[in-house]
């Protein structure tokens, strides 16, 4: 370290960082508070609170005020005799988060995660569905089509959970009717099952009316086979004919002068749909499961017998179903069986399961997995896909292993299953082809192939003896399977020539994943551009659409190599690597086929750091940070980036940027910036940052264990380890409190090694 770091440490422990900082003294400095401290702690509130009030509207108001609120709240002393000061009440926040989810920009929707954070705990207002919907309806406004999906998906596992509700969905929809591409609207209508939220006969009433727009704005009449696709979809979803449905679908072939499309339609639907009886169950099962979700199951009970019983609902099994659609404990289960006289089934323990897995509550799925073994149970595919789904996620040796028992139990008690399902609803009695498909991906992705690939060829077998089809959903596990059994590129792409037609779009995203990491001849696994977008050219013949996910499969291998083979690659492979990343950024940018997010740009910034080409990650951060289209990752990329090129001034200004449009970092933002200041030969400000910004004001974190071992890392290659745990010591004595042995006991333990060798 240089003389001036030296001092500058001196300077830090004994008189302060100088006229622009506290003295670190008077930082970490604590006192009880008095009573006019609490009792100023209290108009500070309420002055705040009236100020920020009196400026709901206000997007920038809210960012300066409602932080120092929070702040003041938080360090407001209450008791007994001093209850705690008028604050915002529910519909002021609601109103606040109205105002940021219309504006939609990355510092608004870290404002709102801050906002639901700190309404249960802060504020005492618990988070509720409809806390959400007023979210939702702001962020269709101005934020992008992704950010909402995204959201309505992240929902089931929040802190704290819900599943979208059929409203927040149709908002949505509603929405992307208007502005979204028909295969967009479709991919959330084909997605809605995994957030819960099952769709509706008015869900595919948007489906179709955006295809009609999409026709119109093209100028042609839509092939039957447009809407028969829907109606199949429909059939899966076990929904009941809807007259509506028939009259739109007849109705806007008509208006286009196409009787004979608009009679043929008709008979295709009502072939598939021959009842054509209005289904009366079909509201009462949605309106005890807005009951069940809104009020608990309890209450869903009291609600069916007082209101539902009366008028001539019947307590079927799809009933029961419904009013547990949304539990995850046992004792949900328990009160249903007790309040209908009902033994123990398979439904019940599989609603649950698949609750407690889309939670991410996979402990307690197994464990209600193995009660209903303990009760005789016999499991279905419904009961135990989603746990071997959730262990496939995740292939490791272990969870593998875990899931093919699961597969066993099953296959021990029923045979295969190779009936078509008639409906979404249905469950196998034995595996079925989701079962397979869902292991044979999970050995696809596995380290341990050689183990695993028998295995796959087993159940390949177990396919063929019980007459289930290889289709689009397990054709791309296949084909990746042999793929990385290839010995040559013209071998992996005969694996993949044979099943292509078979693929969809996620099929396709699994496949080039895989393609873009093959290896032959020991070789460096960087893709054949070629081959990599022949592939893609095949995906757009096939009339798929084409994703930033294919340019951030491939950017995120290219960026993987140099750290992967860091003994192997030399100055012409970086070379080659380069170059690579220039073309696909090319394309990108050139291709009127997708529009960049901040996932693919965050990809591509991460990529060229990695390979060392600073300017060029610097262009796409400022090209994010213009439009408005960045998050925390992307920060976080960019400070990396500015350490390790020693962009001193760049990282600075980046910085100010931030703090000058009050973008709040997060924990990792903050260990970020701190290791680059390190890495530009900045520890005296990084020590200062750790003790005189970080967790000092309402818009940052305070320092943890991590933030420590990046400066002690950095102290001892700069040989003031010693300096800086007594520093740490001085001046965050919780933090060090905290710190593990090894690294508080620092050049001591150095030491004692050296005197013992």
């Amino acid at each position: 370290m240089s003389f001036a770091t030296r001092a500058g440490l001196r300077l830090l422990r004994y008189a302060g960082p100088g006229a622009r900082t506290r003295p670190l003294a008077r930082v970490v400095r604590r006192s009880l508070p008095s009573r006019a401290a609490s009792t100023a702690a209290s108009n500070d509130v309420a002055l705040l609170s009236s100020t920020l009030v009196a400026e709901l509207k206000s997007l920038s108001a809210i960012h300066v005020y409602y932080p120092k609120l929070v702040s003041a709240l938080q360090s407001t002393p209450t008791t007994s005799s001093s209850p705690p000061p008028p604050t915002l009440t529910r519909d002021q926040l609601l109103q606040v988060l109205d105002v940021l989810a219309t504006s939609g920009r990355p510092t608004d929707l870290q404002r709102i995660e801050e906002i639901l954070t700190h309404m249960p705990t802060v504020f005492g207002i618990p988070v509720t569905i409809d806390i959400h919907t007023v979210i939702i309806r702001g962020l269709i406004q101005h934020a992008t089509d992704h950010t909402v999906y995204r959201w309505l998906h992240s929902m089931p596992s929040r802190l704290v959970p819900f599943t979208p509700t059929l409203e927040q969905f149709h908002m949505f929809l509603e929405a992307c009717e208007q502005r979204s591409h028909f295969k967009y609207v479709r991919q959330v209508v084909c997605t809605m099952r995994e957030t819960g939220c099952k769709p509706t006969n008015e869900t595919f009433k948007y489906l179709i009316r955006s295809r009609w727009a999409l026709a119109i704005q093209e100028e042609k009449v839509p092939s039957l086979s447009d809407f028969t696709s829907m109606l199949d979809d429909m059939k899966l979803e076990d929904l009941p004919y809807d007259p509506s449905i028939d009259e739109l679908l007849y109705n806007s072939y008509v208006e286009q002068n196409a009787q004979q499309y608009a009679k043929k339609i008709r008979e295709a639907y009502r072939y598939r749909f021959p009842d054509l009886q209005k289904d009366h169950f079909s509201e009462w099962k949605d309106e005890i499961i807005g009951v069940a979700q809104s009020k608990g199951v309890e209450k869903a009970i009291d609600h069916y017998f007082q209101v539902m019983v009366p008028k001539g609902c019947d307590p079927v099994p799809q009933l029961f179903r419904a009013i547990l659609r949304h539990s995850t404990t046992l004792d949900d289960v328990r009160l249903v069986q007790k309040k209908f006289n009902l033994p123990p089934s398979v439904d019940q323990y599989s609603v649950l399961i698949m609750n407690n897995v889309r939670a991410g509550l996979l402990d307690n799925a197994l464990s209600i997995y193995e009660e209903s073994k303990t009760i005789g149970i016999v499991p279905d595919a419904g009961l135990v896909h989603p746990i071997i789904k959730a262990f496939c996620r995740s292939p490791t040796d272990e969870n593998l292993d875990k899931a093919l028992a699961i597969y066993r139990d099953l296959a021990a008690v029923a045979p295969p299953y190779s009936k078509t399902k008639e409906s979404l609803n249905e469950h196998a009695p034995g595996p079925d082809s989701t079962i397979y498909n869902t292991l044979l991906r999970g050995i696809a992705a596995s380290e341990d192939l050689d183990k695993y690939f028998p295995i796959a060829k087993e159940l390949m077998d177990d396919m063929n003896d019980f007459n289930i089809a290889t289709d689009k959903k397990n054709a791309s596990s296949i084909i990746v399977l042999f793929m990385r059994r290839a010995k040559s590129l013209p071998d992996a792409l005969d694996a993949y020539y044979g099943l292509r037609s078979t693929l969809d779009e996620q099929g396709y995203a699994v496949v080039l994943n895989a393609f873009c990491q093959l290896s032959f001849n020991n070789e460096l696994p960087v893709p054949s551009l070629s081959s990599y977008f022949e592939i893609v050219k095949d995906m757009r013949r096939a009339g798929l659409e084409i994703t930033v996910e294919v340019y951030t499969i491939l950017l995120k291998q290219l960026g993987s190599i140099p750290a992967r083979y860091r003994s192997r690659i030399t100055y012409d492979h970086v070379v080659e690597l380069v170059t690579t990343v220039r073309r696909v950024h090319d394309f990108l940018t050139l291709d009127a086929a997708v529009s960049p997010d901040e996932q693919v740009w965050n990809q591509l910034m991460d990529t060229y750091q990695r390979l060392g080409c600073f300017g060029d990650a610097y262009r796409v951060w400022n090209t994010m940070y213009i439009a408005g289209q960045f998050d925390h990752i992307s920060v976080s990329i960019i400070f990396d980036a500015c350490g390790y090129a020693g962009a001193r001034n760049f990282a600075k200004k980046v910085f100010s940027q931030l703090s000058r449009d009050r973008f709040s970092l997060n924990r990792h933002n903050w260990n970020t910036w701190v290791e680059c200041l390190c890495r530009l030969n900045q520890l005296d400000e990084a020590l200062r940052t750790a003790c005189q910004d970080m967790g000092k004001n309402e818009n940052t974190v305070p320092p943890d264990v991590e933030t420590a071992r990046i400066l002690i890392k950095f102290a001892r290659r700069n040989r003031v380890e010693a300096d800086v745990l007594e520093w740490l010591q001085q001046f965050l004595p919780e933090l060090w409190k905290t710190l593990p042995e090894d690294l508080r006991a620092g050049e001591r333990n150095n030491e004692q090694q050296c005197t013992n060798n």
